[in-house]
């Protein structure tokens, strides 16, 4: 029987300090991905000194309050589609804690009976939650199991690190926890959405170049890139290199990059401009 080290994600909380870092709601509703954060973390519990069994399953506990404040705060319609992508992930479980008023204590109290109830049959648990609220929890439970921490770029308080058994940090390779579908869109359909879209569909992990095709279809390639492939390719941009921010969701949030990205985009193709292009006048 496979032994598994279950993930609590603090649903408010976790997606709240991906909002901070500057990434919008249309992106984190249509990328994110708790399988994504699942396999990212196994990666760093195989690295851990001392044995801790994979996660195979999460469960995102939230309440039916929108995520996010003022000009990033949620659409009910972007909450309810990433809610409905999470649960049908493999290994993935969405509660949603019906609690009066704009408080997010139920959403705690649930956590911390989770977490509980795992510590008396799971040998460790991963808490994806920077709430100082959890302290007195996992307190109490640091002699029964090991608690580990999810941080999103350092961001966990120090006593609440200080409770926990180590700390599993998100820092700048924010790629995996999102999914990518690199989309095309011909080159009158392209404006500052989807453009955004086109940038934040691609994986920054891995080398990828904008093409336009002759026929005006617009893309990101990864497959190909350089000088690779050039068929039907009317011009292509500087190849970027894995790990750069060029695109991905974080760059796709900021509507000036796009507004100056798809700029170029369109004067280059208004301008009749062919093979490689490395700046425009």
């Amino acid at each position: 029987m496979t032994i598994n080290t279950p993930l609590i994600v603090d649903g408010p909380n976790f997606i709240n300090r991906l909002l901070d870092l500057g990434i919008v709601p249309v992106h984190l509703s249509r990328q994110l991905s708790l399988r994504g954060l699942i396999d990212y973390l196994n990666i760093q519990l195989a690295e851990l000194p001392d044995p801790i069994s994979p996660c195979i399953s999460a469960e995102f506990v939230c309440s039916p309050k929108k995520f996010g404040s003022g000009s990033r705060k949620f659409a009910q319609e972007h909450q309810d589609s990433m809610l409905n992508r999470f649960r049908a992930e493999i290994g993935v479980f969405v509660d949603v804690v019906s609690i009066p008023g704009s408080s997010e204590k139920g959403v705690d109290t649930t956590i911390a009976g989770k977490i509980e109830d795992y510590a008396s049959h799971s040998d460790a648990v991963i808490l994806a939650s920077a709430d100082r609220d959890y302290i007195p929890t996992l307190h109490r439970l640091r002699r029964k199991t090991r608690i580990l921490l999810v941080s999103v770029k350092g961001d966990a308080p120090i006593d609440l690190q200080n409770e926990a058994y180590t700390t599993l940090t998100i820092g700048d390779d924010l790629a995996h926890l999102f999914t990518y579908s690199y989309p095309r869109y011909h080159i009158d359909d392209l404006n500052a959405e989807t453009c955004a879209v086109l940038y934040s569909e691609s994986d920054d992990r891995v080398r990828n170049q904008l093409r336009v095709d002759g026929d005006g279809t617009v893309y990101i390639s990864k497959n190909y890139v350089g000088s690779a492939n050039l068929d039907g390719v009317r011009f292509r941009f500087e190849t970027w290199a894995s790990y750069t921010g060029y695109i991905g969701p974080l760059a796709a949030s900021d509507q000036e990059y796009i507004s100056r990205e798809l700029a170029n985009i369109k004067k280059a193709w208004s301008m009749g401009r062919k093979g490689y292009i490395d700046w425009l006048p």
